[in-house]
């Protein structure tokens, strides 16, 4: 770029001053220009002199130029500032833009983050969001019934689509009702879209609205597809955690033949996910720490009146000392598919515990164990380890469906050759058919505790139990009469000739070291075989 000419012409002017004396006739000068978006920003000069002359000639400079240098600095620091601040404003300019477009994009994010993108509905994150701005207080809840349903039949892409169709037909009809009252519809997952309504909005109009919704949409027509969706509402009014509240109420009702719901304060609930938690915590530890451990119960002889055997029953100990029964902790396990960890670990331990001692041993098994080929290939293996396989007894339990009878028929035959005997526990909970059962032709067979609990006051439950035992001596099995838990009760079981009675009114659950000392050795020393259910 050159340099203006009136700016070149000063700079040597200014340059040459030292040697006027001399006649100077020519010099070399060296600029340097900056150059900002098109404008020369500044100019340091400097120059290289050459003399010349017919005579060589000593040049004594004329020194007092550098006089000026002192102005030559505040000039060139006030030109550094200058430059300085127009680099700040640039980059000053420039981060602010960069800036903004960074927020735009975040925003943008935000917004993407907040809306489902099939149906373009909040999220659950939205709706935390905006509830607290707003103070919702009423929420109706709407589910897909037949969502499983639809999705194999369709696949997923084509579910989706309808999902945003059945979406959009319920915010067209709610923007036809609802003229800014605060009404705002969120998607919670993709079988579960909701609506909330905050203080804006009175209770008579809210319910009068969800009852409209219900009518319109129990059954949404998707005519492209030739689909129904079935939808199943549940309301909250006024509470804490509406969606939880929501969810919990629709679990808890999923057998009643009803699809609207209201969520009351005193109805019974299940667990919420706070106690669920709780519950996992819990399971986990003992699955770490070794704390699944079978509690013995003893069951009576009701001919010798003393103890015949035992039946482990499982219990969770938590690395504090507590310790949990199955009421507390088996829902849980199931649900969250925690149940075969605890299985394993309870029969590794039974059969650690009688691998090698003379009394007999009976594995509860339940449907959940025996539609498991794992589980199976446990106990095959562990009853290859035996000393005595033959000791070991399996029950079944009767209040689980059984998925293939064929494949419990298979095993049954199969642990039969390792002299295996069979029972049925729980029988009269009544889940699989009766033919089914006595097919296995099982050696004991343990009356439900329901039954024998209210034998005392109730002549249909006598009836029952006096048929069970006619049955059970027909096809010459033991009975075992479960829940005596007084002394009424056992009374009524030794009218009907029940050999067996199992219940608090005789032992309490205890663990293997108190049973060891007082009841499995000391019938071992009198040399009887004695049998340990799980």
């Amino acid at each position: 770029m050159s340099v203006p000419p009136s700016l070149s012409a000063q700079c040597a002017e200014w340059e040459l001053s030292p040697f006027r004396g001399y006649g100077v006739c020519g010099a070399f000068i060296l600029g340097e220009i900056s150059n900002l978006n098109g404008v020369n920003e500044f100019l340091n000069g400097a120059c290289c002199l050459v003399g010349t002359a017919e005579n060589q000639v000593y040049l004594r400079p004329d020194s007092r130029v550098f006089d000026d240098l002192g102005e030559i600095a505040d000039d060139t620091q006030d030109l550094l500032n200058y430059v300085l601040k127009k680099q700040r404003e640039a980059v000053t300019r420039k981060n602010e833009y960069l800036m903004g477009e960074l927020l735009k994009k975040q925003q943008g994010f935000q917004e993407k983050l907040m809306v489902d993108v099939h149906t373009g509905l909040g999220n659950y994150i939205k709706y935390k969001e905006e509830n607290k701005l707003r103070s919702y207080d009423k929420l109706v809840m709407i589910q897909i019934e037949n969502a499983e349903a639809i999705r194999s039949q369709l696949g997923q892409d084509q579910y989706l689509a309808l999902l945003g169709q059945a979406a959009d037909q319920i915010q067209t009809f709610l923007r036809t009702l609802v003229q800014d009252q605060g009404l705002t519809s969120y998607l919670l997952n993709e079988e579960t879209l909701f609506a909330a309504a905050g203080p804006a909005m009175s209770e008579d109009q809210f319910l009068s609205l969800v009852h409209a919704l219900f009518d319109k949409f129990q059954f949404i027509k998707i005519h492209d597809i030739q689909k129904t969706v079935l939808c199943r509402f549940v309301v909250v009014l006024h509470q804490q955690d509406m969606v939880e509240r929501a969810l919990n109420t629709l679990h808890a009702n999923r057998h009643r033949q009803t699809s609207f719901l209201i969520c009351d304060h005193e109805a019974d609930e299940p667990l919420s996910s706070i106690e669920e938690f709780k519950i996992i915590d819990v399971l986990t530890r003992a699955l770490e720490n070794d704390g699944v451990v079978p509690y013995f119960q003893g069951i009576r002889d009701n001919q010798t009146q003393s103890i015949s055997h035992y039946e482990a029953l499982m219990r969770i100990i938590d690395v504090d000392g507590t310790v949990y029964a199955p009421a507390f902790f088996m829902d849980t396990a199931k649900k969250y598919h925690l149940y075969s960890y605890l299985s394993e670990r309870m029969y590794e331990r039974v059969f650690s515990l009688f691998a090698e001692r003379g009394e007999s041993v009976s594995l509860n098994f339940s449907a959940y164990d025996i539609n498991s080929q794992k589980m199976q290939q446990l106990i095959f293996e562990q009853l290859e380890k035996a000393a005595h396989p033959e000791h070991f007894i399996l029950e079944i339990l009767e209040d689980e469906p059984f998925r293939d009878v064929e494949t419990l028929r298979c095993f049954i035959h199969k642990i039969r050759q390792y002299g295996v005997q069979i029972a049925i526990d729980d029988f009269g909970s009544g889940y699989s058919n009766f033919l089914q059962l006595m097919e296995l032709n099982p050696d004991y067979l343990k009356i439900d505790g329901e039954i024998i609990r209210h034998l005392h006051q109730s002549e249909t439950h006598r009836k029952l139990l006096r048929a069970i035992t006619v049955l059970g001596r027909e096809f010459n099995m033991k009975i075992v009469a479960e829940f005596v838990e007084n002394k009424a009760i056992q009374s009524h079981i030794l009218d009907y000739g029940i050999q067996y009675s199992q219940g608090f009114y005789f032992y309490k659950p205890a663990g293997f070291d108190q049973l060891a000392l007082s009841g499995i050795d000391a019938a071992a020393q009198q040399g009887g075989s004695r049998d340990v259910s799980l």
